[in-house]
């Protein structure tokens, strides 16, 4: 029989988070403690957390001191806030994937979003994603459940972390078409979608399989779901003992996957009742893993300083046995420098013994000299690796010890949206890598706003980033650039936006130029300067004038701040040139100008720098003219006269006709000829005396 292990199962980072807080807390405290409902979905681990001390209530009104755990699942700001004013401790134990949701949403419902939480509405998780937005958003389960809501123009949707990523799509691509504007926030937990795929994968390749974990877990029900879709006979168990032997039979490939509330022991458990041979069973041995993890160096460094070994030597089981002693294998203690060798520093850590730091654990840094890593008496925080080695040294890594601390404040960063500074130390492919104290990527989209051609400029340099996702299983953090400067921005546009009224002079910088004009930035918030603003003289392109990033001052002609449209002029700073137009010349004076363009009624001439006349087609020539092109071209020089001079509509009419000199119009005379003359044959008046009534002379 070869039992096969999904590649992603039980314990996620949160529920692993919340189990680990409760112990401590039982460890340290000297009130009662308890949970606001179980902690987690499996009733084994929350009876041996019982028995620890870690009691279920349902109500905070069952009691009246001590210290509350608030679970991975989360709860409503307003519980937490009941909570402290009846004096009680609160231990806030709520899964950062959950906790993210709850922020997203409401900042979706402050923002005017019709805000859509797409979960089980009994689910406590959604009760509390529904709780942060007090009330405001709507909850639906399906599809269906979507087309029953009146939908407005902005929607926004948030997912329980646990949810199908295919059926979110699904959700909103059913309405994708029917709304002005959506925004979706995936806030479906990236452990969930490994934990479907893989369980998805295993289920097509082995005969039988099983899925450990609580009867009431929502997670472990889908898994139970998605592998029953594969045709694979699949069982729901909580564990070993709910295994039917009758199912074995004839079962050559057994695969097995877990909820997120099912520890590694009831897992081992499970394994060991479904082999004949359970004396013999080694885990390591007989269970084939599938999928590798990246970073197996640093993942193995942190199960081994967490006390989660994946073979389950320290599983939660032990953990729960353990005693409370001064120093124990995977304590973080202090300790004060008090040797600095060519192999390794010693560490005064208060035991019977200094502790010895190998080279290769003191940091994870590049290093030529242990003096460069630490001083003479300097205090450190190291990691207990051993307490005695086969030489009774006890070995301690500086290198472990701030590799938990750098994920404690990238942790903390993640869950309270905060902003921290990581040098830039090298470019891979797809973006950047930043030392947070361990490795931290930027992708590329991330860097700027805007896209970055040359990621190199930015090695050495220090950054403000966000933590935008993390995987501690995989020792993966991805950060962001673009999130920090994106909301500087916002705020800034916010500030510019309040403050800017039409009529203003104000200081930007071109930012695009287009063909019909240019962006320009007031801060954090851009204008448009329209072409036909820029100049009081005709110009083909923007481009004449400006270039981007240059800063000019514009004058602001209009604010639509509900649209956040900014409607700027450049030429109403410079000199009026129909004032000037005005004060040198008059009706009836004949100037020189240049042609600018032709038009079917006319041409139009530029008389003075920004000022243009109209001759109109019938001023052009005393002649007949169909089109202007057979008078004039643009281009030409040309002398008019100015006809009148319109100063409210400012307008200039010229003539080139005024200034030619009008032709004389020969008007024929005609006589009348007796019809006996013209018939007769003989001599006629005209012939004898010639045309004496033509008065026409020749020119």
């Amino acid at each position: 029989m070869e039992i096969l292990l999904a590649e992603e199962a039980g314990f996620c980072f949160g529920v692993k988070r919340a189990i680990e807080s409760a112990m401590e807390t039982a460890r340290n405290s000297d009130v009662p403690v308890y949970t606001l409902g179980p902690i987690i979905h499996n009733p084994q681990v929350v009876k041996k957390l019982d028995e620890k001390g870690v009691k279920v209530i349902d109500f905070l009104d069952e009691i009246e001191e001590g210290v509350v755990i608030i679970r991975s699942h989360g709860v409503s700001p307003d519980v937490i806030n009941m909570a402290r004013e009846r004096g009680l401790t609160v231990v806030d134990a709520t899964c950062p994937f959950v906790k993210k949701a709850q922020k997203v949403a409401k900042s979706l419902v402050d923002e005017g979003y019709q805000t859509i939480i797409f979960g089980d509405p009994e689910h406590p998780e959604v009760k509390g994603i529904y709780g942060s937005t007090e009330g405001r958003a709507y909850v639906v389960n399906n599809i269906d459940q979507l087309h029953s809501l009146e939908l407005g123009n902005k929607i926004g949707f948030v997912a329980q972390t646990t949810k199908s990523p295919e059926s979110y799509r699904d959700l909103i691509a059913s309405i994708i078409e029917k709304a002005k504007e959506i925004k979706v926030h995936n806030t479906i937990c990236n452990t969930t979608e490994i934990r479907q795929r893989s369980a998805r994968e295993l289920a097509g390749k082995v005969d039988l399989m099983f899925v450990i974990g609580g009867y009431n877990s929502a997670n472990t029900k889908r898994l139970v779901e998605i592998c029953l879709e594969t045709g694979t006979p699949t069982y729901h168990i909580e564990t070993a003992a709910d295994i039917n032997k009758q199912w074995l039979k004839n079962k050559e490939k057994i695969g097995i996957t877990a909820g997120a509330s099912t520890p590694e022991w009831l897992i081992k458990e499970v394994i060991e009742a479904m082999s004949e041979e359970k004396k013999d069973l080694q885990l390591d041995e007989n269970i084939t893993k599938e999928g590798v993890v990246d970073g197996t160096e640093t993942t193995e460094n942190t199960a081994e300083v967490n006390n989660d070994s994946p073979a389950g030597e320290n599983n939660l089981n032990e953990q729960m046995d353990y005693s409370i002693a001064e120093l124990k294998r995977g304590q973080i203690v202090k300790g004060t420098v008090s040797q600095i060798k060519e192999d390794g520093v010693y560490v005064d850590v208060n035991y019977k013994t200094d502790g010895f730091i190998p080279l290769r654990e003191l940091t994870y840094k590049e290093f030529t000299d242990p003096h460069e890593v630490v001083e003479l008496n300097e205090e450190i925080d190291v990691v207990v690796l051993t307490l005695e080695d086969s030489e009774g040294n006890m070995i301690l890594s500086k290198k472990r010890a701030d590799y938990e601390k750098a994920w404690e404040r990238i942790m903390d960063a993640y869950e309270n949206n905060k902003v921290i500074e990581a040098e830039v130390t090298k470019v891979v492919k797809g973006g950047l890598v930043a030392d947070v104290g361990l490795r931290g990527f930027i992708p590329a989209s991330h860097v700027d706003i805007g896209f970055v051609e040359n990621l190199d400029e930015y090695v050495g340099k220090t950054l403000r980033l966000k933590v935008i996702e993390v995987e501690r299983d995989k020792n993966n953090v991805v950060l962001s650039a673009r999130e920090v400067l994106e909301e500087e921005k916002e705020r800034e546009k916010e500030k510019t936006l309040a403050n800017l009224e039409a009529g203003q002079t104000v200081k930007g910088k071109i930012t695009k130029i287009v063909d019909f004009g240019a962006f320009v930035d007031l801060g954090g918030i851009e204008g448009l300067l329209h072409i036909s603003e820029m100049s009081w003289g005709r110009i083909g392109h923007p481009s004449e004038l400006f270039v981007e990033g240059q800063e000019i001052e514009v004058k602001v002609l209009s604010v639509d701040k509900e649209e956040e449209r900014i409607s700027l002029g450049y030429k109403q700073l410079l000199p009026d040139p129909w004032e000037e137009f005005l004060k040198k010349h008059y009706e009836g004076e004949v100037i020189s100008g240049t042609v600018t363009k032709v038009v079917d009624f006319g041409a139009f001439v530029e008389v003075e720098k920004g000022v243009e006349g109209l001759i109109h087609i019938s001023q052009l020539s005393h002649r007949h003219v169909k089109t202007p092109d057979e008078v004039v071209s643009e281009g030409d020089q040309v002398q008019v006269k100015i006809l009148n001079i319109d100063e409210e509509h400012k307008r200039v009419g010229l003539s080139i006709k005024e200034l030619q000199e009008k032709p004389v119009v020969k008007t024929p005379v005609k006589t009348e000829v007796k019809k006996e003359e013209e018939s007769s044959g003989g001599i006629t008046i005209r012939e004898l005396v010639g045309d004496i009534f033509n008065t026409d002379t020749e020119e």
